[in-house]
């Protein structure tokens, strides 16, 4: 097996065992908090709080993987940290304040890895051009779609904590093969290899200094201004739609059968978006999946019952399966290499921290005025319309390259 095979190989392992242990929290946390008796607008909140801490960790975490500690060993410790709150939080849930507790800390530790894999791997994209990001990507996809549907039965057959250890145990599997993936060097240690410790600044970039070359970024500002309104509609899927699939009369299987089908959709535009982009502007693309995410929004607010709510989400492989990575691959062109992972991060945080704290802030008030859930998705709908108009208008004024 030649080098860049083997490093496609583990990178695909490792993002595809991430997220099928990701799944066992990400995908039933309402649910096991509504089973355990909190009302649905208290579960909302507590991932309201817990998108705020993983805000604050994302762009952390991406500035010490580009200067200081690499990606791999950030990766090692940080999930082995997660997994015994993992196992831990379901023998919890009796306390509210320890419940708390326990998803803050899963948050530091397990919540801002999806950015950090996704940096590691697009560096390794440039190391080895070989390498196919959307295959690593899409695998997870696929991986997830299992996990989703397995877990949901096994949830149904033998409760949450049985899936909490299943999940602690793809995550162990996911660090195992981590040990073995190449290590992206740090900003220190490429200066010091290429014989520049004593360079201007051979510590990396202070944060101002890296902070100043993202704002001066007028691509980057663009993309984060758009997709943060895209994704807080898109935010109120993972936390509503199992308030939906209840209200439509479905419990934990049926929860995991909508997340399984979500993720199984997104495989085949993982798996074809380099080709993609290697014929159509990054930036026509993630414009085409902005129609998508208002369009999946809107007629998941006007679903009549169960089967048609859940073939509404197979426009997922249309809306986040085709922006995800061509917003990667459009991060890769338009951002230098030293601050990198800070940015692919920084996006990570603000598309999936950020617009998840305002998206489960109004949708949970929301809720919790109007009783009914497709009053949130109604709104998630009209947010990313406008996350869709600062996109054309990006267009129309040039801003994009």
């Amino acid at each position: 097996m030649n080098k860049t095979r083997e490093i496609q190989v583990k990178g695909l392992l490792v993002q595809a065992l991430f997220w099928a242990s990701y799944c066992a929290y990400s995908s039933f946390i309402v649910n096991m908090l509504t089973d355990y008796g909190y009302p649905s607008a208290t579960a909302t909140g507590m991932m309201t709080a817990t998108s705020v801490l993983s805000f604050i960790a994302q762009p952390v975490s991406g500035y010490i993987c580009d200067n200081f500690i690499s990606h791999k060993r950030v990766y090692i410790a940080l999930t082995i940290c997660a997994l015994p709150t993992m196992v831990l939080l379901s023998h919890c849930l009796f306390s509210p304040v320890l419940t708390m507790a326990l998803m803050l800390l899963f948050t530091v530790f397990m919540v801002q890895m999806p950015g950090l894999l996704d940096a590691w791997v697009i560096g390794l994209t440039n190391l080895y051009p070989g390498v196919n990001y959307g295959l690593c990507r899409g695998s997870s996809s696929l991986l997830f779609a299992i996990a989703a549907q397995a877990m949901g039965w096994v949830t149904a057959q033998f409760g949450h904590g049985a899936r909490m250890w299943l999940g602690a145990a793809l995550g162990l599997l996911s660090v195992i093969v981590a040990f073995t993936l190449k290590e992206l060097p740090t900003r220190r240690q490429a200066e010091a290899a290429a014989g520049e410790a004593n360079s201007r600044n051979p510590h990396g970039l202070s944060t101002g200094e890296t902070v100043k070359i993202l704002v001066r970024n007028k691509c980057y500002l663009l993309l984060l201004a758009m997709n943060f309104l895209l994704f807080l509609g898109y935010s109120c899927v993972s936390s509503f739609i199992p308030v939906l699939t209840e209200q439509l009369g479905g419990g934990s299987g049926e929860v995991g059968t909508v997340f399984a089908l979500n993720a199984l959709a997104e495989v085949p535009a993982m798996f074809l978006m380099s080709a993609v982009l290697r014929k159509v502007p990054a930036k026509k693309v993630i414009l085409f999946a902005a129609v998508f995410f208002v369009l999946r929004l809107g007629l998941t607010a006007l679903s009549a019952n169960f089967t048609m709510m859940l073939l509404i989400q197979l426009l997922q492989g249309f809306s986040f399966a085709v922006i995800w990575p061509a917003s990667m691959g459009y991060l890769n062109q338009i951002v230098e290499d030293g601050v990198r992972s800070t940015a692919i991060m920084t996006y990570s945080s603000v598309t999936l921290g950020v617009s998840a704290i305002f998206g489960n802030l109004f949708g949970t008030l929301i809720l919790s005025a109007a009783g009914d859930v497709r009053m949130v998705f109604g709104f998630s709908a009209l947010v990313a319309g406008l996350g869709l108009m600062l996109g054309v208008y990006g267009m129309a004024r040039k801003i994009w390259k």
